[in-house]
């Protein structure tokens, strides 16, 4: 599996070097860079963000909320990392539990994106440390590392191994081959990381509909609790009703912080 990586720096030039370096090893084969977005804050509600991989975007200013629900949506650890680092990620102490990120990995970077930051968040692949810090030392004092591995609920997946598998397979290969055979295997790289990205998708949109089904079923109990708790309002008062009344009453509260746990987990992607 990944680490993810949060790099912060203070000036455009020196991030935009950065993460071309980055990418540089990843082309000659010594780590495999599967994700990454780069954000600056512009001021405490605004935020500027980086898109390197479609000729002409380039920098878009998107406000607090916006940009809160753009990290939401996207699939995977690099979207939800530049949220809970710049403050902006909803039922951020639910959420963190989809992923297996070290407790120090989660203090270090919680919500400490201060005004003029840039940061580079990327998803990568890294038998060391080493090349990604060598390569970095003179843009960056710091390198945000989880050194745990990350893992989704339902990211331990056959298909996904196996992808990561045929990545580092072709990754060695890259290191060895002619530069005429170079070409082919990074499209091959670029093919697999286009269909491990898929797939993630897929286990992220499949988690929603899940959560959203449990929601429902809760809610409709809840409902048919407050229907039985209704009819015995009105009937005589005595003991026997009243403590029934009453283990009701809990049961609806029970049921009532389940579905407000599955809010939190579904954020602000599925809303009534």
């Amino acid at each position: 599996m990944a680490n993810i990586l949060v790099i912060p720096f203070k000036e455009d030039t020196k991030a935009l070097e950065a993460l071309h370096k980055i990418k540089e090893l990843d082309s000659y084969g010594d780590i495999t860079l599967y994700d990454h977005l780069m954000v600056r804050k512009v001021d405490e509600n605004h935020y500027e963000l980086l898109n390197d991989q479609t000729a002409g975007e380039g920098w878009r200013t998107l406000t607090g909320g916006a940009i809160g629900g753009l990290f939401g949506s996207i699939a995977g650890p690099v979207g939800f990392v530049i949220g809970l680092y710049s403050g902006l990620t909803v039922g951020a102490v639910i959420d963190v539990g989809r992923y297996n990120f070290e407790d120090n990995f989660i203090k270090k970077i919680s919500n400490k994106m201060t005004v003029g930051t840039i940061a580079i968040v990327a998803e990568v692949s890294e038998n060391s440390s080493v090349f990604i810090d060598d390569a970095l030392r003179s843009y960056s004092s710091e390198i945000i590392r989880s050194e745990a591995e990350i893992e989704f609920d339902d990211y331990i997946d056959e298909y996904i191994e196996d992808l990561e598998d045929k990545i580092e397979d072709q990754r060695e290969k890259l290191k060895k081959v002619t530069a005429s055979e170079k070409t082919k295997i990074r499209i091959k790289i670029n093919d697999l990381k286009a269909k491990r990205k898929i797939k993630i998708t897929e286990l992220e949109d499949k988690k929603k509909s899940m959560i959203k089904e449990i929601k429902n079923k809760t809610t409709n109990r809840i409902n048919k609790l407050e229907s039985s708790l209704k009819g015995y309002e009105d009937a005589v008062t005595n003991s026997f009703v009243k403590a029934r009344r009453n283990r009701i009453k809990k049961r609806i509260k029970k049921q009532e912080d389940k579905l407000t746990q599955l809010y939190n987990a579904l954020g602000e992607d599925i809303l009534d």
